[in-house]
């Protein structure tokens, strides 16, 4: 669709209307005739309260297509951005969500709902360090959101601050025991420290949770092949992908444990995403 307003052209569009209704001594200029009859000629009619509230229950695309149009409408509108990244985010479209996020924050920089999608969506790019300050100031408005300490900890774990990470990550865990995700970053930052046998029974533990995901299966898989255990690991891993690409993992495996480099190889593939 072709409804894309600027900032800028919503204000001014406004500023006209009101204009109109004060007094008609003063004549349209050229300039203003012409955005006028521009905003016309697209007929651009706003969601209703009671159609916003409804879209709720329909899937993630047609929310999506939904809140778009409401934010091409009107970049200001602080529903329709925040819901559109928050929809995108969830979609796997994170680099376009965090970029919604950020202009809305330009707009509305202490909202707490828009600093959490930025932070989310950073640390699931892996912009870590980026994503620690947004993910800070939101916890101070939310410190019982288990999402958002989760994806502090990612983001300290991405900046290299392992220890702060796993605190952020327990106390993740004191509001969402049983979440699958947090108990997987927690045991991959132990592997990224160089102790896997530390990490294997948090991932054991994530297994049983109902929240628990193939990527948790693959990460003990990992941590059991860090142990040196590569049968187990194999056993595991081909659960969720073809013996090829399980015997090249596990030697790329092999081959990391003999590198001075091993733990930076595994440190850019893990907890990216991981929220």
């Amino acid at each position: 669709m072709s409804m894309r307003l600027s900032a800028a052209a919503f204000t001014a569009a406004s500023a006209l209307a009101l204009t109109a209704c004060a007094t008609t001594a003063a004549p349209q200029t050229q300039q203003e005739a012409a955005l006028v009859a521009d905003m016309e000629a697209r007929s651009i009619i706003p969601a209703t309260r009671d159609e916003r509230e409804a879209i709720a229950n329909q899937d993630l695309l047609t929310q999506a297509a939904f809140w778009a149009e409401a934010y091409e409408l009107n970049p200001a509108d602080r529903e329709a951005a925040t819901e559109l990244a928050r929809v995108l985010r969830l979609l796997g479209s994170t680099a376009r969500a965090g970029e919604v996020a950020r202009q809305a924050l330009a707009l509305y920089p202490d909202d707490t709902a828009l600093l959490g999608i930025y932070g989310l969506a950073l640390a699931s790019e892996g912009n870590g360090q980026q994503a620690i300050e947004p993910l800070t100031r939101a916890l101070q408005a939310e410190p019982g959101n288990w999402r958002l300490h989760n994806a502090l900890g990612v983001s300290l774990e991405q900046a290299g601050r392992s220890a702060e990470a796993r605190t952020r990550f327990q106390q993740a865990l004191a509001l969402a025991p049983a979440e699958a995700s947090v108990l997987s970053n927690l045991a991959l930052s132990h592997a990224l420290a160089g102790e896997p046998d530390q990490a294997e029974p948090l991932l054991r533990r994530a297994m049983q949770s109902d929240s628990a995901s193939a990527q948790v299966r693959q990460n003990l898989a990992l941590v059991l092949a860090l142990q040196g255990r590569f049968d187990e690991a194999e056993r595991i891993a081909v659960l969720d992908s073809s013996p090829e690409m399980t015997a090249a993992n596990l030697d790329y495996v092999r081959e990391m444990m003999t590198s001075p480099r091993r733990w930076d190889s595994l440190n850019a593939a893990a907890l990216r995403g991981s929220q």
